[in-house]
């Protein structure tokens, strides 16, 4: 947090550890090795929260709105930054390997999605399609969260009355329908 992931070796974080500069390397060969074991371990805990909490949930909606708080919620207390926006300082080759780790998250909101859409709650949801807005929703919370502009409660209301607004309306005709003249008075 202090010198930026581009900046920090593993020699700094051994130190920050107290473990001896040589013992990291027993575990970690190098920056990558470390985050990404992190980000397993990560990933592992926020999906067996995320799946507790979704069986919980009686309906598509509270689970959209569990999976949007619990976002938020490790938006708030995650240092590096999410999916996506990691590709800032990750080598182009190693991005696509980090990306699998958040895969199995997208694949949970998918599935809220579509069986949100098949009993009818969500109207006309293409889950595939829907996925990346509504991550772009959460995300665009990160900054307002990080800069205590919201909370993540005030983060999380915005963002799933947004989000049900848009899977629970009717889309609009395509076309307006022409209205029928009004019968003339007579004289």
């Amino acid at each position: 947090m202090q010198k930026g992931y581009a900046a920090v070796s593993l020699a700094d974080i051994a130190a920050h550890a107290g473990l001896a500069r040589t013992a990291i390397y027993n575990y970690f060969p190098d920056r990558e090795s470390l985050l990404f074991a992190w980000t397993e371990r990560e990933v592992a805990r926020s999906i067996a929260i995320l799946e507790q909490e979704i069986a919980e949930a009686p309906t598509s909606a509270e689970k959209l709105r569990s999976f949007v708080r619990l976002q938020l919620v490790d938006f708030a207390s995650r240092h590096l930054p999410p999916g996506h926006e990691a590709m800032q300082f990750l080598k182009p080759e190693t991005y696509d390997r980090f990306m699998q780790h958040i895969e199995p998250v997208e694949r949970i909101l998918q599935n809220i999605l579509i069986e949100g859409a098949e009993s009818g709650e969500f109207d006309g949801v293409d889950a595939a399609e829907m996925v990346p807005m509504i991550v772009a929703c959460i995300g665009s919370e990160r900054g307002p969260i990080s800069s205590k502009t919201h909370t993540v409660e005030e983060a999380a209301e915005r963002v799933t009355s947004f989000l049900l607004r848009a899977l629970m309306s009717k889309a609009p005709d395509p076309a307006p329908k022409k209205r029928a003249a009004k019968p003339k008075a007579k004289a």
